[in-house]
C-alpha cells in the first residue's frame, strides 16, 4: 500500500511512531487496523436495550409480506435458470 500524505501528517505520524518505539509502517498498520475494526464492527454488531431488542425480535418473527413484484421476479428467475 502506498500513501500520499500531506507533509504535516507525514511528520506527525513519523514522530508518533518514533516515540512509540515502532517503525512507521508498524505504526500506520496498527492505527489503520484499529480504525478498520471500528468501521467494520459498526456493520457487524449492534447493541439494543431490552425494549428495542423485543421490538427487533418481533419484527423478525412476523410473517413476511407478500410482494407480488418479488414473487414475479423469483418466478422469472426460475424459468430462466431451470432447464
Amino acid at each position: 500500500m502506498n500513501l500520499r500524505l500531506a507533509e504535516e501528517a507525514d511528520d506527525r505520524i513519523r514522530r508518533a511512531a518514533a516515540v512509540s518505539g515502532v517503525s512507521t509502517s508498524a505504526f500506520v498498520e496498527r492505527a489503520a487496523s484499529v480504525a478498520a475494526d471500528m468501521v467494520l464492527a459498526d456493520r457487524r454488531e449492534f447493541v439494543l436495550d431490552s425494549m428495542d431488542w423485543d421490538r427487533f425480535v418481533a419484527e423478525l418473527d412476523r410473517p413476511a409480506k407478500d410482494l407480488p413484484e418479488l414473487r414475479r421476479g423469483r418466478e422469472l428467475r426460475d424459468r430462466l435458470i431451470t432447464p
